[in-house]
């Protein structure tokens, strides 16, 4: 009987061995095959400019901006841009917003920016930060990347302006993002 419970016990132990190596290499097999983040060594240049549109409402002490706007990016050629979750604080000048780059082929970009905005008395606001590729899609899944921004804006009427804004930095190599 120590026969037969020995060649059970070894038969188990292989069965067991081989399902170990099938899940092991199911794994690797999913690992491989997922998108792996851009690293920093597959940055290169980012540049975008816009000409704006931009929609206000003040609640004190804030100004709630909506902005679209057109122009050009590098590596997307023309573009639009658009948000509508700008903030600024009247009080302090500080400011942040999302804002969604899309090229003329639907891939997008997305930017988180923290800026400082500077009222001057004419009735235009300058203001430069910094901004952050936090994804995107298309070719831009996965970005990554950050800079810096610049820009400013005139007030054309009582909840309107016009403006512009550039970024000038890195975003993750467009096609190592798949």
């Amino acid at each position: 009987m120590n026969t037969y419970y020995w060649s059970n016990r070894n038969r188990f132990l292989s069965h067991l061995r081989f399902a170990t190596a099938l899940l092991l290499a199911g794994f690797a097999v999913v690992f491989v095959s997922a998108p792996t983040p851009a690293s920093a060594r597959d940055q290169v240049p980012f540049r975008a400019a816009f000409g704006t549109e931009v929609q206000i409402e003040f609640v004190y002490p804030f100004f709630y901006i909506s902005v679209t706007g057109q122009g050009n990016a590098s590596h997307m050629g023309a573009t639009t841009a658009v948000t509508d979750s700008q903030v600024v604080n009247v009080i302090d000048g500080t400011a942040t917003a999302t804002y969604t780059l899309t090229g003329a082929n639907g891939d997008t970009v997305i930017l988180d920016m923290i800026f400082q905005t500077t009222f001057l008395p004419n009735n235009a606001v300058t203001f430069e930060g910094t901004y952050s590729v936090t994804g995107g899609t298309g070719r831009f899944y996965g970005a990554t990347g950050s800079g810096d921004l610049a820009g400013s804006a005139f007030i054309t009427g009582p909840n309107t302006a016009i403006g512009s804004f550039s970024v000038a930095g890195t975003i993750s190599s467009p096609g190592h993002n798949r």
